[in-house]
């Protein structure tokens, strides 16, 4: 009783604003830093009354299911977008890689125009029709620099040997640019060959081989 009689006389004795004063005082001390709201719970706290309001009987509702169901495409399309756009369409990365093509014949490749063509002769007889393809074109591209007819620069593109030879060969034109389209789509588009196409290729590198070139005014190699 005697001390019920004490709480009161000390509680009549503070005003309500040191009252308020002592409280926050005593909440801001260290022991009470776990009760203070954090970003983490305001954050879930709004995202649950954001599913609260999808309808009023909540998340159970159909309409809640089609919901998330909406959300989670549109999620699944954002993702396929910003794929595509950080590793190019197919075509784009063919294209792009097409436009950086290494030369026709490695460093290291010493061979001369018959072996190689001998090679590719192998390969069709064989039926490996995308190394026929290689060897053919490059025999061609080492017969015509054994020739001195189009310069064996290091580094050439088959494409831009074919531009080259058809300088010189101009009947042929087509049937160049036709091989060097299918060594550039077997070697760096991974490209699978086959009959027709080795053949082709095969049957240019002879036709060249054999052909005599045309007298003409303008250099293989642009100056």
């Amino acid at each position: 009783m005697g001390s019920a009689t004490t709480r009161r006389a000390v509680m009549a004795a503070v005003d309500p604003d040191e009252a308020r004063r002592l409280l926050e005082r005593e909440l801001g001390r260290a022991e009470y830093d776990g009760a203070h709201v954090t970003w983490w719970d305001r954050l879930s706290r709004g995202f649950f009354e954001w599913l609260g309001t999808l309808r009023p009987d909540g998340i159970g509702s159909p309409a809640f299911g089609r919901t998330l169901l909406v959300i989670a495409i549109v999620v699944i399309v954002a993702v396929v977008v910003l794929v595509v756009v950080a590793r190019g369409l197919p075509r784009r990365r063919a294209r792009l890689r097409a436009e950086r093509l290494g030369g026709v014949l490695d460093d290291d490749d010493l061979r001369s125009a018959a072996s190689i063509a001998e090679a590719a002769r192998a390969a069709l007889r064989a039926g490996d029709w995308s190394t026929a393809v290689l060897e053919g074109y490059r025999a061609l591209a080492r017969g015509l620099g054994e020739r001195d007819l189009v310069p064996d620069v290091p580094g050439a593109t088959a494409r831009a040997i074919a531009v080259r030879a058809a300088v010189v060969f101009p009947a042929s034109e087509a049937a160049l640019h036709d091989a060097a389209s299918t060594f550039d789509a077997v070697r760096y588009l991974g490209a699978e060959a086959d009959e027709r196409a080795a053949r082709q290729v095969v049957e240019t590198e002879r036709t060249i081989r054999g052909a005599r070139p045309a007298r003409t005014a303008t250099p293989a190699v642009p100056a």
